[in-house]
């Protein structure tokens, strides 16, 4: 039964949210296109819709997700509670995407993987602009991977160095590497990857 919740709530997560997510996106990108006016304030109304809608559906996946009281949450649960956490200070709602068995990477990874989710985030509030971030997490057989993008003013040349060297020796340490560099058309684009055992 279990089981059964946590694929719903995958599917959820990883199709429906996301497919209203990029919706959404294209609704605003549109309106910018159209400037002021009555049918511009509509598209904007029915992004607010969505936005909630997306909300609603958060909610019923986290309900889905609830385990017994005696085993720790995943680490995909964790993961979204960060991007939840840091909601107010960027602004807007990061994009999360998973693929791989992510709640099966060992505990200690998984420490890293948050650490580096939130100060990637972190980053992005403080320093890009950004109207939106995504975030890809991907667990093969012997690799993670996470890439974090914004469409933000991209990296200055003193931006963020110490939070990223932190992270890239989080990766070196484990034998992986952390790249940071510009996305077209705009933002950042940082990619950090480890094997797994």
């Amino acid at each position: 039964m279990l089981d059964e919740r946590e694929r719903i709530a995958a599917d959820l997560h990883d199709h429906v949210i996301q497919r209203l997510f990029a919706a959404g996106l294209s609704l605003q990108r549109t309106a910018g296109s159209l400037g002021g006016g009555e049918a511009t304030e509509r598209i904007l109304a029915t992004v607010d819709d969505l936005d909630a809608t997306i909300r609603q559906i958060r909610t019923s996946i986290f309900q889905l997700q609830q385990l017994p009281q005696t085993r720790a949450p995943g680490l995909r649960a964790r993961l979204l509670d960060v991007a939840t956490d840091l909601t107010p200070v960027l602004g807007f709602e990061p994009a999360v995407r998973f693929s791989g068995v992510i709640d099966a990477v060992a505990d200690d990874v998984g420490e890293d993987v948050l650490a580096v989710v939130r100060e990637s985030l972190s980053n992005v509030a403080r320093h890009a602009h950004a109207a939106a971030a995504e975030i890809d997490v991907a667990a093969t057989a012997d690799r993670l991977t996470v890439d974090v993008r914004d469409d933000g003013v991209g990296l200055g040349p003193t931006d963020r160095r110490s939070g990223l060297d932190n992270l890239r020796r989080r990766a070196e340490h484990r034998g992986g590497t952390c790249t940071v560099g510009p996305r077209e058309p705009a933002g950042t684009w940082l990619s950090w990857s480890v094997p797994l055992a």
